[in-house]
């Protein structure tokens, strides 16, 4: 008999989680392949920072472990990356602690976006081309960060034997099974 999968992300971050990426997916749609979207670029880009900040504010009232808070430290940090050199790392409840720290990275350039993007409007800079490079530059980063963010799912799921796209889904933990000839 088969037991139910324990559950890992509740509802609310997977919720967040999933309309953060399509808010900085449409934000970066509409700066460079949309055009003419300044006033939806703007309230898109309030909508996602405020969703932020309620996964933080959830994350820090929140009694799952899995969606609470942690600061890895080296010791936990040099132990990944010798099962990354291994090739096989152990499955954690969570986020293994480069993904904990790529979190806060995410946020901070979200933040970062967020204020560079509010400060390049207001009129003690307008007309100023630095907090416009600046958000450009910011922007263009973040979408690297989501590049690596992909492929080290993609990387962590497969050396950890664990479905992390499928655990984003249904909040459940997901082994990856495994093909019987």
């Amino acid at each position: 008999m088969q037991t139910r999968a324990e559950m890992l992300w509740p509802w609310w971050v997977r919720l967040s989680h999933w309309l953060v990426a399509a808010g900085v997916i449409s934000l970066w749609l509409m700066s460079y392949v949309w055009y003419e979207t300044d006033w939806l670029h703007r309230a898109v880009g309030y909508a996602v920072i405020t969703m932020v900040v309620v996964r933080i504010l959830l994350g820090c009232l929140s009694k799952v472990s899995s969606a609470r808070f942690y600061l890895p430290g080296w010791r936990a940090l040099r132990t990944h990356i010798a099962e990354l050199r291994q090739g096989h790392i152990t499955a954690h409840r969570g986020h293994n602690p480069f993904g904990q720290w790529a979190v806060y990275l995410i946020w901070l350039l979200i933040a970062a976006l967020a204020l560079t993007g509010w400060l390049s409007r207001t009129d003690a800079l307008w007309g100023e081309d630095w907090p416009v490079d600046l958000h450009a530059a910011l922007s263009l980063s973040l979408l690297g960060l989501m590049a690596v963010h992909v492929l080290a799912v993609v990387v962590v799921s497969r050396l950890s034997g664990q479905h992390l796209l499928a655990q984003m889904i249904h909040g459940r933990s997901a082994p990856i099974k495994s093909k019987s000839h």
